[in-house]
Formats: C-alpha cells, structure tokens, sequence
C-alpha cells in the first residue's frame, strides 16, 4: 500500500474534521483533524496532528469504525489485522487477528454490529473471505488474539476488496480476479456472483446506497445498480451458483489508466461526501478531476408524436422521421422501466502542490455545497486545499443583467440605471445635433445656389466625398496632423475603453466591461440613439460611436444603401416596366439569371424577363445619365457593355474627367499620396500616379516615383529585367496596399495582381475588374468574390451581390458572425417583401421587433413598423407586406360578440356608420348619424360614462367657453375624435370618455363612481 487518507465519517469533533492517514512506509497510522482557531464563521485550511500509532510493517489496507470513535484497523502483508484505539495512548493494547496460513490482506472493512470483514489471498487450507466479531473487545483491556473468525467463505480464491453496506449489516460485497459476489451472513450461497473484470476499489455511494462503483487494473471503471443485481429476471444457474448477466449502469473503458503510476499500486477513487452523485480521482499526483452524474428517472418516456395534439405546428415527414429515430435511440439508451445514469459534467481541479497520491472530500463549514480537499502527498505531508466551483446555471436577461446559480449560492448582476439613463440622454443629445448639423448643411447648400437634388448627389453618389472613412483601416502612412493624435481605428481608445485588439490574452475583464461590448448592448444603444432606415443618418451615428460601432465597412454599406435607394427614388433605376432597386453590381453583370424569381415587372406576372427586354431596360438607365457615362473607359470587345457602366454606377465607381481629377486633389490635399497615386493607376493613368509620388513631401514616396517611372521605359518590353524583380519584391514587402497594388502592375502590367490585393477596399477592385477584365474573367471572378463575401459574411459585398436572394445569404453569414439582427433586419426590409420573401429575414424582423418590445421602446418599434410598410410599397404604391391583424376589439357584455363586426360577414370589419346603418335597418329606421351606441348584433346599449351619464359613443357637446378654433378643422377633428374614445378601468370595470377621465383624475385620486375607492388612474 502506497498510502492514503480518508474523511473518518461520524468522527467529526464539533466542526473540526478528523482525518486517518496511513504514511506511504507503510508503517505508521496518523490522525488529523481541521483547525478553525474556535470560529466557526472562517474557514481555515489548517490542518493540524492529533495522534499516531506507529510499529507496523508493510500496512496493505485499513480500515475504521463508523460507531466507535477512534477504532481503527490495518492489514499488513503478512495477513495480521492490527485493530486498536488511535486516540488511546500508544500502550494500550492491540487486537491481532491472524489467518490459518501467513498470505497478504488485501482489504477490510467495518460494520455497525461491531464485525469486521477481511480479504486474504488464496490459501490451500483457508478460505480467503474470513469476517471476526469483536464486540468483546476493549481499548482498555489486555489486548490479545482471537484465534478463530466467525465464519469463512470462498476456498482457493483471492479476495482483492471486500465492503459492508451501511443499510444491510448482514451482506458483504466482495470481489475476486474474475467474479463480484454479495455474501449473505445467513446463507451458504452468494447472493449474486458476476463475472467481470471490474472488482478493485469497491466503494458504496454516501447517498445512494444502493450503488456501488468498482475498477479494473487497466483503470476501467463501472458504477453498478445493487437492485438489478438481485433481480431474478437476469440470473441464469450454473453449476457455480447464481451467475448474474446484467451489465453495469455506467462504464468507463480505461478511465482510471493514467491514474496510477508505478509507486502508486491503484489508483485513488472517492465518492463524495458532499454533492449527491459525485466521484473523483487523482490524476498524474496534481490533478483532481470530478464526475458529475445525473439519473433518468424510470417512469422517463417520450410519448409518441400526435400531431392533434399540438395544433400550433405541424411536423413535415422529414421532421417525423428524424423524431422517431431519435426517440428509438433514446428508448434503447435509457430504459423507461429503469433508472440510468449518465455524465452530466467534468471538472478539473488543480492541486496547490504536486505529486499528491491520495486524497477524500472535506465539506465547508461556511456553506454546505462547497468542496474542499484534503491531500496527501508522496512524501506523506498532508494539506487541505479549497475548489473553486463551477456555475451549474446561468441566464441573461433582454437588458444583459445574469443571474448565476451554483453550489454557493446565486447571484444576480444589475445594470447601472444612472448610467444606462445617461446614455439614452447623450443618444438623444446625438440625434438632435446630428439632424441640426444636416439641416444646416442643407441650408447653406441652398444659399450657395445648389439644389438639394445637386447636393444630395453630391454627397451620396460617390463613396469617396468622404476620403478619410474610405481609407482601409490599416493604413500606416498618415500625415503628422494626423498621426498626433493618436487615434487610428485599431488602437482607438473611446470613453476610456480599450479596443479588443489592445488586450492581451492573459489579461482579465470586468463583467461590464464584457457586457457593454456585447452586441446586445450595442444594439440597444443604436437604437435608443436613433440607428433606423435614415441611411445618411447612421453613417453620421456610426462615426460617432465608440470603438465596436466605429467600423468602416458598416458606415460604408449605408452609403451605398444611400446610393440606392436615393437612385430608386428618383426613378432613375426603373425602366422599361423593370425594377433594378438595390440591385448589386452581380445582379447587373448577370442580368436575367439574377432576376427571375423576384418581383422586378411593373405587372408583378408571372412572365419571366427575357434578355432582351433586359438590355433595353439597362440601355436606357444608362442612356439617362448622359454624357457622364459616356467617357467610361472599358474594354472595346465586350458583349455587355452597357451593363459594365450599369455595374460601375451601381458600384459608385463612375467619375468624368474632371470629377476625377478633383478627387484626386481633394485627397493629395489631405496628404493620402499613396491611394490617390493607386486611383490613378486603377483608372490607366500611371504618368498621373508618376506625378502624384514625386509632388509628395515625403522623400521615400518621391523615391518611389523614380522605380514607378520605369514602367514607361519597360512596359512594351517582355525581357524579365532586374527592375520588374525588384517591383515584384517590393509588391510583397510594402505595408501599404495600395503601393503594393502598382508595384505588382508595373512589374507585370497584369491586372490580376491588383485584384488579389485583398486590403484593398471592395469597391475598388470591382471597378478594376469591371474596367479592365474581359468578359469570361470578369464572370469568373465575380463569382469567385461573391463566394468568398457570402461565406465570411462581409457585410461591404452587398455592392455585388446586392439585396437579393443571394445577398440575404450573405446577411445570414453576417448574423451568424456578429449577432447583429438589427443591421440585417434593416437592411433586409429595404428588398424584402417588395421584390421577394424569405422566412429568415421574418424571423430577424420578429427577434428584432421583440427585443425593442422587451426592452420597452415601442414608439422605436412602431416606426420600425411604419417604415417597413413606406419601403414595402411597389413603384405602383401597392403595399406589399401583410398589415399586422386588431390586437384589440369591444365585446358586448350580453351576447359576446365583436361589435367591430358585421352580422352576415364576421370576418369582414367595418365603420361605426356601416354598423349603424345594419342595425337601423332592423329597426326599420333610418338615421343619418354615424354615433354608435350600441350592439349592431343584440341591439344591447354601450356602458355610460360614469361622469357625464352619457351613453359611450354618444358626441360630447362642448361648453361655450370650450369652442376650438375653426381655422384649424384637422386639429378640431382630431380632438374631438380623442375627446370621445372609450376609457375602462380594468379593476373596477367602470367607464368614462377619455376626455372626462382625463379632466377628473387631473384633480382626483378616486373613481367618481359612489361607494367605488378604486384608484383608477394608479393601476
């Protein structure tokens, strides 16, 4: 025996635990006990010596009483059995008990009736299971031998580890190389025998006492079920006796081989003490790792599917199939008619110090569901350690507040309010200032003698109005008036938080650090600070955000949904009975292919579009741009080059020659030398990118213009050149892309090079390829771009793929990415459903709409809705979503019918002069009003309003001094509508016209009706 330590149970000195340690010699027995310092309200990891015993040789097993404190028992190699009193002093007598013949005990074990149960190795006169009775035995007495056990079992066969239960004195579980048996005390024969490897370690559950776990020597592991085992449905006789066929409940192949090394003989296995189905072993000495099991209850069954019962969905026969596979499974994995087990989770738990070779379980004295360990190490020094727990549950809530529960208790994490109401005051704050600043800007365009057309154009029409958020975020090359100030996207540092990127790996946050930067959070603060369908609006929003909202390529598809709808709206991508809105620059290359199966006609039928009616279509959007378009350079033998220059509008890429130059100005200006020298190469003019170097005011760029001026020399030249290798080396050691992307030209004048620039931004290389490519690679590689943007989920690829079929499967790699629902459900709406329908963006819109819902913003909700129903409207003004159905109607109280409802079409709601008109002429009447005042089903009156007296319905009729002002009739309409709406107090069911409600309780506090002391107003 190694050595080893265990919780002595039921010796528990007040709240100080006693632990009986066996030294690895082998040769002495200690007893430890906790020390709190006498308080109980700290705990305290000190363990301190009570006693020891020491003198014997080569100890293979011990044992203690759980009902005599202090009696403890070893078994040395020799088969002698030490029982004595370790809290008595060392002279107080011991009692030997000794087998016929001289072999190892190998295990021992106490029970309450004061027996003791050994196991021997195989003798040739002796049996090896042997149990003694020592009820005479006194700690004070003379000590001595009994020379004969009470009774013996199992002849010529090893007994590796014996065990009583705790709720059965009289039975014994023992196990052999090949067979586990129960021994019966009052029977001749086993209670039940089974042939399994598994009989090392037999350890009995501290809860369940009906399960036992044992191991095998290559470090198998099973945890066995005592009922099935003396069930008589799974035994078969034999000539050997009883021989049990039932497997164990729980098997593990091999658990426990790395567990044992060849100083320790077995491993250490403990059930524990504390949490209900829990084991653990030691793992290479400092390494505790701990199973939790969970138990499938026998009356556990899965009812077979019936769909009547569950009218709210209907399962397909795919979804039928696969539910009837899994609940086979299922009933073959647990059986309904027993109890399994099954892992519910592992943890690890590493040791404070190393080479730790026995261990047991030490409750907390401070909470009842805390774990400590008390350890025993190879050099026999002993330490109690704590367990960090786990948490078993966790939950958020729509507001990120979580609760989490565990073994020591729950815990909620508020959000600061003060703060959260600080926020949603600097969103509004933000939403005023950025609508004063487009008013205003909007104003000195009409001083300046622009069109607010002109303007518009101006800012939305080409991405590049605005340089600085065009500029790839890796830019390194910055101006000094720039780079001062620190402030570059990567490294940017809002409101005193850092950038992910800024944080090491070992470097731990704060739960609201982590929280703010959820998504969730980030999508409440968008939307209380206004983010919606105002493109040009959220650009300005998102420039304003702090570091997880200040991202290009977010502010960069607004401007191109700005681009489009603004194009849509003025009709300028509608033509020839075809609607081209928010079509991405695929959808224009590929025409007809892209489009069918969209609602594109101005008929919506069902006729598909053919080539030719696309061509015209296209020719004649391009033809209404006039003169702009017709100085785009593209190749002179493509087939479709009036869908290239489609393409390059829709893409933002289309300059004349003097908008071009004065881009180039306007960036040279803000000292971004190296993207204007890159658009004037991607453009074809490299002489202009020549210039461009070498005006810079930095000496390495002008260098640069001198290698770049070689290009004019070479570039008719096919000899491989000392220049062009050394272009191409510098094409793949430059930092900045855009550099990178000339050199890689010049050295080979191949505009594949250019393309695979990747750092370059979107826009750019697709108005490379739409320049300069032929048409077979131009389809090759859109098609190789709108893969990789749909797979990765790049939000910026909706300018090729556009908002299409094609482009929501983007959007959905985009929200498994991000989270962000509330962009995709944008963005979504402005295509869905006006030209197609697809239940994922339904069910983005419906999380979307229940988050605003939760989180209480449904004036945000209803605008939501409204501008979703404005962008469902055709270029025929026909709405095309489905109007949310009346949450709420009036129900007569006598015959319970809706009275918003006509008699002969219940389905078919109507006005308060249709319902008066039906009822007047069952009445034989003829009234020209349309006052409502009763039930046009039963004829019942309305409730009366509890102030005037009034029947509700009825027109209030003003006071003289109460006259509205006749100039204004909406006003005067509306106000009287209102004046007269029905108003109910739902707890005392009284009614009044809301117009005397709200007069009444501006000054009361109690219903006006007598005897009634509802609050009304409080509720």
């Amino acid at each position: 025996m190694s050595g080893t330590i265990v919780h002595a149970l039921n010796w528990d000195n007040g709240y100080e635990q006693q632990f009986i340690a066996v030294n690895p010699m082998g040769d002495e027995v200690i007893l430890y006990q906790t020390n709190h310092d006498n308080d109980p309200t700290v705990e305290s990891n000190a363990i301190v010596q009570l006693n020891s015993r020491s003198g014997f040789e080569n100890i293979q097993c011990s044992s203690y009483s759980k009902i005599k404190r202090g009696l403890v028992g070893v078994g040395s190699i020799n088969g002698t059995i030490s029982i004595f009193d370790i809290n008595s002093p060392t002279t107080s007598s011991i009692l030997h008990l000794r087998p016929k013949q001289n072999r190892p005990c190998n295990s021992i074990s106490f029970n309450h009736n004061n027996l003791i149960v050994a196991g021997f190795d195989k003798g040739r006169q002796d049996n090896s299971l042997q149990i003694w009775d020592i009820e005479n035995y006194s700690s004070s007495g003379g000590g001595g031998n009994i020379k004969r056990p009470l009774s013996t079992y199992l002849p010529n066969e090893a007994i590796l580890s014996t065990a009583f239960y705790p709720d059965r004195e009289s039975s014994i579980l023992c196990g052999s190389y090949k067979f586990l048996r129960e021994i019966d005390l009052r029977s001749d024969q086993p209670a039940f025998q089974m042939a399994t490897k598994c009989t090392l370690g037999l350890t009995i559950d501290h809860f369940q006492n009906h399960l036992f776990q044992s191991f095998s020597e290559d470090g198998s592991l099973a945890i066995w079920d005592r009922r099935k085992l003396t069930t008589t449905k799974s035994k078969s006789l034999s000539s050997s006796g009883n021989v049990i066929t039932e497997t164990s409940i729980l098997q593990f192949n091999k658990l426990l081989s790395d567990a044992s090394s060849r100083k320790i003989s077995h491993p250490c296995v403990r059930y524990s003490t504390i949490r209900r189905g829990e084991f653990a072993a030691v793992f290479n000495g400092d390494l505790i790792r701990r199973w939790h099991t969970g138990r499938v209850p026998s009356d556990y069954t899965i009812s077979p599917m019936n769909e009547t019962t569950t009218p709210s969905y209907r399962f397909s026969s795919s979804e039928t199939n696969t539910l009837h596979g899994l609940k086979q499974q299922a009933s073959q994995l647990y059986k309904p008619s027993d109890d399994s087990l099954f892992v519910s989770m592992v943890l690890d738990v590493k040791t404070d110090y190393e080479r730790v070779i026995s261990f047991d379980y030490s409750p907390d004295i401070t909470s009842h569901t805390s774990t400590n360990f008390v350890c025993m190490r190879q050099s026999g020094s002993v330490f109690r350690m704590p367990v960090v727990e786990c948490i078993e549950a966790m939950d958020f809530n729509v507001l990120n507040e979580f609760s989490i529960a565990g073994p020591e208790g729950t815990m909620t994490k508020f959000i600061d309010l003060t703060k959260q109401q600080q926020e949603q005051e600097q969103g509004r704050q933000t939403e005023t200032a950025i609508k004063m600043n487009r008013n205003r800007s909007l104003s000195l365009a009409r001083m300046g003698g622009l069109s607010l057309t002109e303007t518009d154009l101006r800012n939305t029409e080409d991405f590049s109005e605005d340089v600085s958020s065009t500029v790839d975020d890796d830019q390194s090359d910055l101006p000094a008036a720039k780079t001062n100030n620190n402030n570059h996207p990567k490294h940017q540092v809002n409101q005193g938080r850092l950038s992910f990127d800024e944080i090491p790996l070992n470097t731990f946050l704060d739960s609201s650090d982590i929280i703010n930067n959820d998504i969730c959070s980030t999508i409440r603060k968008r939307a209380s600070m206004g983010y919606a369908f105002d493109c040009d609006f959220n650009i300005s929003l998102l420039e304003r955000l702090d570091t997880m909202d200040h991202q290009l390529f977010l502010r960069n598809t607004w401007k191109w949904l700005s681009l489009a709808r603004k194009s849509l709206e003025k009709g300028t991508m509608i033509s020839q009975g075809i609607d081209l809105g928010f079509q991405g620059v695929l959808g224009m290359w590929k025409g007809v292919d892209e489009l069918n199966g969209q609602n594109r006609t101005e008929d919506n039928t069902a006729n598909p579009i053919t080539e030719t009616w696309f061509s015209q279509a296209v020719k004649s959007i391009v033809s209404s741009k006039g003169k702009k378009t017709a100085a785009i350079n593209i190749p002179s033998n493509s087939e479709k080059k009036p869908q290239r220059k489609l393409a390059l509008i829709v893409s933002g890429w289309y300059l004349a020659d003097n908008e071009f130059e004065e881009k180039l100005e306007v960036l040279v200006s803000q000292g971004y030398w190296e993207k204007a020298a890159g658009w004037a190469v991607f453009h074809g003019n490299v002489p202009k990118a020549i210039e461009i170097l070498a005006n810079s005011q930095k000496e390495r760029l002008r260098l640069m213009a001198t290698a770049v001026a070689g290009y004019l020399a070479y570039k008719n030249s096919n000899v491989n050149s000392p220049w062009k290798d050394q272009c191409r080396k510098m094409a793949s050691e430059l930092d900045d892309p855009y550099l990178r992307a000339i050199f890689a030209f010049i050295a080979d004048d191949d505009w594949w090079d250019v393309l695979d620039e990747h750092a370059l931004p979107l826009r750019e290389r697709l108005g490379v390829a739409l320049r300069f490519l032929s048409d077979k690679d131009l389809s090759v590689y859109l098609d190789r771009i709108a893969d990789s943007v749909v797979n990765k989920g790049e939000l910026e690829g909706l300018i090729l793929t556009g908002i299409t079929p094609r482009g929501i499967d983007l959007l959905q790699s985009y929200v498994d990415r991000t989270s962000d629902i509330q962009t995709a459900s944008l963005i979504a709406s402005y295509a869905c459903p006006r030209y197609f329908s697809d239940e994922r963006i339904t069910h983005w819109i419906d999380c979307y709409r229940n988050l605003l819902n939760r989180w209480g913003f449904f004036n945000i909700r209803a605008k939501f809705d409204v501008n979703r129903t404005k962008l469902s409207k055709t270029f025929k003004d026909q709405i095309t979503i489905k109007s949310t159905p009346k949450q709420v109607f009036l129900q007569c109280t006598r015959c319970n019918k809706n009275m918003a409802k006509l008699k002969n079409n219940p389905n078919a709601p109507v006005n308060n002069q249709a319902l008066m008109k039906q009822f007047n002429k069952i009445n034989g009447k003829t009234i020209t009003n349309n006052i409502l005042n009763c039930c046009p089903h039963c004829g019942a009156p309305l409730p009366r309003c509890a102030i005037c007296l009034l029947t509700l319905g009825t027109p209030i009729p003003l006071e003289p001094n109460e006259r509205l002002d006749e100039n204004d009739k909406l006003g005067n309409k509306i106000e009287n509508k209102f004046r007269e709406w029905f108003s109910y107090c739902l707890t005392c069911n009284h009614s009044y016209h809301a117009y005397h409600a709200q007069e009444w309780f501006s000054k009361h506090y109690v219903c006006p009706v007598p005897d009634c002391n509802c609050r009304c107003n409080s509720k």
